[in-house]
């Protein structure tokens, strides 16, 4: 009890360490990172508190798509019901809960290890050495830079939902390990891994690796392991259902080049288990659980970052970005060597840790007073182009490019063809032609009229150019100038432009005749052949105009006169779940080969459409499987060992006593 209550003390002053060295960040408004994509996660806060009950389709990002896709949803929800509550802008509220994300996770750290070791010096070390030292620089030289690489990616990439679920993961493991002792409840540990998966898609694989090396650790709990994350991923599903796991598996493996294949990856997987397994039997009689632990998890950790920067293995998906784990993983390590020191040696051990983390801590204080910048927001670029597209195009869809699309819908309800994130984007043709209109690959001479066919395919009224000596980051245009002098030029300020997009109508719902349909799915960007009677036909004068008007996010009714020969295109993303009416009678509802809604009303004169996003097959699955995970979690004698083997037995490990 006496090491407890000295623990709360210690766990405390890891927090005020923290809150010390990122204390700007508590009541930053806008800050100076516009090149990273904060204002994504910025923008779909912004969507919850506006639109606290209509969250099924998300209009902003790249086309329209199910709210689910755009991003997980955890911190922006968190985040909206603090502005909500507080009355804060949305992007100062945002920034005080990753403040408190940011100095959480080393107390977070400092419980999980003191939970299970009891040790005060292991668990005050591994907290210190999470705050203070950056080990992923000492193993990969390409890193070594920032003092404090933890807050050098929390605020110059953005790595916010990343590092918000590593605070939470370590309650997940506590509330893990302790599922798998005597007369244990699973709830807890269903709870706290749903919370980090619903942060970061990161935490879905931390969590596994953790788990698995926990179970080896204390010799049972594999299958209590597979029977909670079962229930949990089945209570989460309708925020992480199988369509959206299908596009993160498929999508994710692309970031700094793709998954290694053959040959190489094979030997490098066998490489890995047989290590794995090596380390296992090496430390299968080491009397501590906890150093068990701690020699199968800092391995591995560490071999996803340091494969794939030193051999250039994708062990797992985007393994470049695990650095933030194997800084985790090592602070752990060395808190678990703290637990080894002498008892004699401790007091002088405990004056050198204590003086090298004074300078360390002014150190990175210094390096967070240069990196944590607040910015009049008004006086970049970024913001200038974004307001005038609210202004004078208000909720029209454009292609914002660069890092301009990332506070777009931070400060406009101005919908886009990209600027959201593109592993769980769900049309592949939206995507594509996004590449396409930036970088002109393979077009020649044709590059321009090639872009303008997907603008106007996707209903942009706008495309926004930054030329070469724009204030935007990025200059994502490898051919700038291509617009220039063929489309009109809506508005211009140093080098950056607004070009309007020649289009018949401003809506996005569009009679089309059924042979202008695009039938066949384009295969990359100059493929365009399919989508030029479909294009001609939104350019055809003869044709009848269509009016959509949007009631909510997932609630539009589109007005029009059309003839039983004629269809309506519908230039938003097609996701089961739309469905049209026309006075309470349904009509067909499909997608084109851009992947774009395609309505059949059959209309002769004019005719009224309710078209909305409503609960697909799919969903509606998921939420049955989470009512049943729910009252599991919500009745925890079902999740008692004892209990549970009542009605299905031998389900669990069986129970052993010890740590």
């Amino acid at each position: 009890m006496s090491s407890r209550r000295t623990a709360l003390p210690i766990g405390f002053a890891l927090f005020c360490l923290n809150a010390y060295i990122c204390r700007e960040l508590f009541a930053a408004g806008f800050l100076s990172n516009l090149s990273s994509n904060e204002g994504a996660f910025v923008s779909i806060a912004r969507f919850f508190r506006e639109h606290p009950t209509d969250w099924r389709w998300f209009p902003w990002f790249n086309a329209g798509m199910p709210i689910e896709n755009a991003y997980q949803p955890l911190l922006p929800v968190v985040a909206a019901l603090t502005s909500a509550l507080s009355s804060w802008p949305i992007e100062r509220a945002f920034h005080f809960v990753l403040a408190l994300a940011f100095c959480a996770g080393p107390v977070a750290l400092f419980w999980f290890v003191f939970d299970w070791s009891q040790s005060l010096a292991a668990a005050s070390v591994a907290g210190l050495a999470y705050s203070l030292l950056s080990p992923a620089e000492w193993f990969i030289p390409i890193l070594r830079g920032p003092e404090s690489l933890r807050l050098f990616n929390l605020i110059h990439y953005a790595e916010d939902p990343h590092i918000a679920a590593l605070t939470l993961l370590p309650v997940a493991l506590i509330f893990l390990r302790r599922a798998f002792l005597p007369r244990a409840n699973t709830a807890g540990a269903i709870a706290a891994s749903a919370a980090v998966v619903l942060t970061n898609a990161f935490g879905a694989v931390d969590l596994a690796i953790g788990g698995l090396c926990i179970v080896l650790a204390l010799r049972r709990g594999g299958r209590t392991l597979l029977l909670a994350g079962l229930v949990g991923w089945l209570w989460i599903s309708p925020w992480l259902p199988p369509s959206l796991i299908g596009h993160l598996l498929h999508d994710q493996w692309g970031a700094r080049g793709v998954f290694t294949s053959g040959g190489p990856a094979a030997l490098a997987a066998f490489a890995t288990i047989a290590s794995f397994a090596a380390i296992w039997f090496f430390t299968r009689r080491i009397a501590s659980s906890f150093e068990r632990f701690t020699l199968l998890f800092v391995p591995l950790m560490c071999l996803i970052p340091v494969g794939f920067f030193a051999f250039h293995l994708a062990l797992v998906p985007q393994s470049n970005r695990y650095q933030l784990e194997l800084e985790m993983a090592v602070a752990i390590g060395l808190g678990c060597l703290a637990a080894r020191i002498p008892r004699r040696a401790l007091v002088l051990c405990a004056i050198l840790v204590a003086c090298a983390a004074l300078w360390q801590t002014v150190t990175i204080r210094r390096f967070a007073r240069t990196l944590i910048q607040p910015i009049d927001i008004a006086q970049t670029i970024q913001y200038e182009t974004d307001r005038w597209l609210s202004a004078h195009l208000p909720d029209q869809r454009a292609m914002i490019s660069g890092d301009t699309e990332f506070l777009n819908n931070v400060v406009s309800n101005n919908p886009q063809m990209a600027g959201g994130h593109e592993p769980t984007a769900p049309n592949w043709v939206q995507l594509f032609s996004v590449y396409a209109i930036y970088t002109g690959t393979n077009a020649g001479d044709r590059d321009a009229e090639y872009s303008l066919i997907w603008l106007k395919a996707f209903g942009n009224q706008a495309i926004t150019v930054p030329g070469e000596r724009s204030r935007e980051n990025y200059h994502p245009f490898v051919h700038p100038h291509k617009f220039d002098g063929l489309l009109p030029v809506l508005w211009h300020d140093e080098d950056d432009t607004i070009f309007a997009i020649p289009q018949r109508s401003p809506s996005l719902a569009h009679v089309i005749p059924r042979e202008a349909v695009v039938a066949r799915e384009p295969i990359h960007g100059l493929d365009v052949d399919p989508v030029r009677p479909y294009v001609a036909a939104l350019d055809n004068p003869a044709l009848p105009l269509a009016n959509l008007t949007w009631q909510s996010p997932s609630h539009g009714t589109i007005s029009a006169t059309m003839t039983p020969s004629q269809v309506l295109s519908v230039q938003e993303t097609y996701a089961p779940g739309w469905h049209a009416t026309i006075l309470g009678r349904e009509i067909p509802t499909g997608k084109d080969g851009l992947g774009l809604i395609l309505l059949d009303p059959r209309c002769n004169g004019p005719c009224e459409i309710d078209l909305y996003f409503g609960v697909s097959p799919e969903a509606w699955l998921c939420r049955a499987f989470s009512l049943m995970a729910s009252l599991l979690i919500v009745f925890p004698y079902t999740f008692q060992r004892n209990s549970f083997k009542a009605f299905r037995p031998r389900i669990f490990s069986r129970s052993a006593s010890g740590t």
